[in-house]
């Protein structure tokens, strides 16, 4: 698979490696103040969340173009699975977490669990392993 990988695919990949970082290393950041919003507190825990979730699986959408670009199965389930979490996992976790605890940041074990399953990209990070494997697998051996 990096046999076909140009230097324009490596610094695809540098830079969103190093977005990745800085979205982890910057998750303290209010995106709903740095966007004027100010709508009570659940909004911006909502829409922080949301932004973040946004930003990480974008990066992954771009590794998985770069990644598998004679594969278009594998980005179609990246696609799948980004549309899963945004309409399905994402508003149910905002729902159960923001009735039962709020919006603050420290969460139950269980919440705490769903929050770094979407918001942090660890989802997409597990179907990138699982499409790398299927790759070596199905790899025509020399």
């Amino acid at each position: 698979m990096t046999n076909h990988l140009t230097w324009k695919a490596w610094l695809v990949l540098t830079g969103s490696g190093l977005g990745l970082l800085l979205i982890y290393l910057s998750q303290q950041w209010t995106y709903a103040a740095a966007a004027g919003i100010d709508a009570g507190p659940n909004f911006t825990f909502a829409f922080n969340r949301t932004v973040r979730l946004l930003l990480n699986d974008s990066i992954f959408l771009l590794v998985f173009r770069v990644l598998f670009t004679h594969r278009p199965a594998y980005l179609r389930w990246a696609w799948s699975l980004f549309l899963i979490e945004i309409l399905v996992i994402l508003p149910v976790y905002l729902v159960v977490k923001l009735m039962l605890e709020g919006p603050t940041e420290i969460s139950s074990p269980w919440l705490s669990t769903i929050h770094r399953m979407i918001v942090n990209p660890l989802l997409m990070g597990i179907l990138l392993a699982a499409c790398y494997i299927q790759e070596l697998k199905t790899k025509p051996r020399v």
